[in-house]
């Protein structure tokens, strides 16, 4: 890897350690989209379990979403303050990339799935969920800078 194209300060934070960009942000977000829907249902207290039954109808959808949203939610909880957990975090970090592209190939595939239940019948929100998780794959595959991001060496604060 060519260290040298991330020499720019505006690529590490206060600590010294590489800061995430918008788009691994963005893909984090994307894919805990059933986190975001199950915060939101219970924080509104009376209209929680319509707002449940409107995004997921199924109960077993709410889950694996949820499970395939779950490595996307400890990787945006380690991202901030990545200086300050113990050291054995490293490795989850480091592997941070191939927990978000296997995510990612779980949406499609359950993204597929649920077309082919549709009987493939074109819907808009289907499509544009399809071709933003599709676009977030190519970008993780070929972004030098989510590269750098997962492969940093990680500086820790002193006591």
């Amino acid at each position: 890897m060519n260290t040298h194209l991330y020499q720019s300060p505006d690529y590490f934070d206060k600590h010294g350690n590489a800061k995430p960009n918008l788009l691994f942000w963005l893909s984090c977000v994307f894919l805990a989209r059933a986190w975001l829907v199950f915060v939101i249902a219970g924080v509104s207290r009376e209209q929680g379990q319509d707002l449940l039954a409107l995004f997921y109808p199924s109960h077993d959808a709410l889950y694996i979403g949820l499970g395939v949203g779950f490595p996307a939610v400890v990787l945006m909880l380690l991202a901030g303050n990545l200086h300050r957990y113990p050291a054995f975090f490293d490795r989850i970090w480091f592997w941070g990339k191939a927990f978000l592209i296997t995510a990612f190939f779980s949406d499609l595939i359950l993204q597929i799935k649920h077309l082919m239940m549709l009987h493939w019948r074109f819907h808009w929100s289907s499509a544009v969920t399809l071709l933003i998780a599709l676009w977030l794959v190519i970008y993780l595959f070929k972004s030098r800078r989510t590269q750098f991001l997962f492969k940093a060496p990680i500086l820790r604060e002193e006591k």
